[in-house]
């Protein structure tokens, strides 16, 4: 497995650890009116589609912003 592969794959359980606290029929805003569940969101990380993908991505920049990590 490849270095960015082998750390998207941390990134993702991390994501999906934090998802799974939250309750699973809550919605997220995604812009405009478009709205997601977490239970939804979870299955597309899951799924490995490009929106699980770029949702990934995502929570990690929040993360590291919220715990002041720069890039």
């Amino acid at each position: 497995m490849k270095k960015d592969q082998a750390i998207y794959e941390e990134q993702k359980k991390l994501v999906l650890a934090r998802l799974n606290t939250l309750n699973p029929e809550a919605k997220i805003m995604l812009g405009g009116n478009k709205e997601i569940t977490v239970k939804e969101m979870i299955e597309s990380i899951e799924q490995g589609d490009d929106f699980g993908r770029k949702a990934v991505q995502v929570q990690i920049k929040m993360l590291k912003i919220l715990t002041n990590v720069a890039e």
